[in-house]
């Protein structure tokens, strides 16, 4: 289901069939129309302008490179976009998430190695415990938690 072409303009699949196939204005009108949503979109799920930058041009160049793959039946190519977006997004959180933690943070969650076996396998379940509460909290949260100083 195609949307209807914009006031003065060429339709989001006219734009995004051009950009695919090297119309180089096509393609500047495809970006100008959709950066903001795309931009805003990463924004809104990164927090970080400089990492939804590089994702809002990954998802400007997947388009580029897979705008043959787009089917009106399955959605707006807003939406395509949208998507397009969003997993590129949660993609680089995933990546990130696994830099979060400072290597003081992770020494603090390891055993002392002065336990005995038995208290050091209690720490290690308990230890395993907490990082699995820490993965079901959402990333602001968990890193507050690994930031904020132990109060011992």
């Amino acid at each position: 289901m195609a949307s209807p072409p914009p006031p003065g303009g060429l339709s989001d699949e006219a734009l995004l069939a051009g950009l695919t196939f090297g119309d180089a204005e096509a393609g500047r009108l495809f970006v100008e129309r959709f950066e903001s949503r795309v931009f805003g979109l990463a924004l809104t799920v990164l927090r970080d302008a400089v990492l939804a930058e590089d994702i809002a041009q990954e998802a400007f160049l997947r388009a580029w490179r897979h705008g043959a793959t787009y089917d009106p039946r399955r959605g707006t190519v807003a939406a395509w976009m949208a998507r397009i977006t969003r997993n590129l997004a949660i993609d680089a959180l995933r990546l990130r998430r696994a830099e979060v933690m400072e290597p003081d943070a992770l020494a603090a969650l390891s055993p002392p190695s002065d336990l005995s076996v038995e208290d050091a396998a209690v720490t290690s379940d308990t230890v395993a415990a907490v990082r699995q509460a820490m993965r079901s909290l959402p990333e602001e949260q968990s890193r507050a938690l690994m930031l904020a100083p132990n109060p011992s």
